[in-house]
């Protein structure tokens, strides 16, 4: 048992503190997670039933003609339901009592930086099934301006949606960067997106209004490919059933004693509209910096 030292008295407080560190981190610290569809699942329910509808077609109709067009909505439903993901830590109370902001802060971040990671997984490993695994690019190809002005291209011909973004591995976008006469330039990310929380990943790249993210845990092959994306905010949706929750709890078997604190958190990432997303594979390998 890996046993890092808390206090006693303040443990709900400090519990308290640290979960707020946690989702503060986890929002700010996930740029995947601020680009998708989110939805709570309401309490006592362990699945949620997502609808999704298509399109319509009007049809022309004169002053003295009935109007015959009889329009389907074409709605289908998916049921998704919500995993566990969590942990806990064990604090003692020498540690708690002596540097009680300190660690409580500390061990927030820890936990909220896992929790972003596992949500950028969760989502980034839904990137080569949507539209039915149609993949952009190809293996070797390079993130420069003329495949990606191709991209863009293909997505808005294939109606992807409104708030087209990207999102690839931070050596993909800086390649891109190469091309562009706007390097260095700091440009505003585009209304619709929370610039509070993702700020720290926007590229400073806007092309034909489609903003490019960068994200850390997208992975390279063994031969320096990585597969981000391009999509509407629709294309990915986030299931959660409430907040992270937190139990703390007291072990006097322990030295002085120690304070135990779960950390659990239920959710699910899904594909919501497969049609409004593509997977871009495209080079990514580290360049050399001399």
């Amino acid at each position: 048992m890996a046993v890092q030292g808390t206090g006693t008295a303040q443990l709900a407080n400090a519990s308290l503190e640290m979960i707020a560190k946690v989702r503060y981190t986890l929002e700010h610290n996930a740029p995947n997670r601020e680009n998708v569809r989110k939805f709570t699942l309401k309490p006592g329910h362990d699945t949620m039933v997502i609808p999704k509808v298509g399109q319509m077609t009007l049809m022309n109709i004169n002053e003295t003609q009935a109007n015959t067009n009889e329009m389907d909505i074409g709605m289908t439903t998916q049921s998704v339901t919500t995993s566990i993901v969590g942990g806990k830590v064990i604090i003692t109370d020498t540690l708690l009592h002596d540097l009680a902001v300190a660690v409580m802060e500390m061990v927030g971040k820890q936990i909220g930086d896992a929790a972003a990671r596992r949500y950028e997984t969760d989502i980034i490993a839904l990137y080569s099934g949507l539209n039915g695994g149609t993949t952009l690019g190809a293996a070797a190809a390079i993130f420069n301006i003329e495949n990606v002005m191709n991209v863009l291209a293909y997505a808005k011909t294939n109606k992807f949606g409104s708030d087209l973004h990207v999102i690839h591995h931070p050596n993909a976008i800086l390649r891109l960067s190469k091309d562009l006469t706007t390097l260095g330039a700091n440009r505003p990310i585009p209304d619709g997106f929370s610039a509070d929380r993702i700020k720290k990943f926007f590229s400073g790249i806007v092309l034909s209004q489609v903003p490019f993210f960068e994200s850390g845990e997208i992975t390279r092959d063994t031969n320096g490919d990585s597969i981000g994306v391009i999509k509407s905010k629709d294309a990915i949706g986030v299931l959660e059933a409430g907040a992270i929750r937190r139990v703390a709890k007291r072990d006097e078997g322990i030295g002085e004693g120690v304070n135990i604190i779960y950390v659990t958190h239920r959710y699910a990432a899904f594909e919501m509209d497969d049609t409004e997303g593509a997977a871009l594979t495209y080079q990514a390998a580290t360049k050399a910096t001399s």
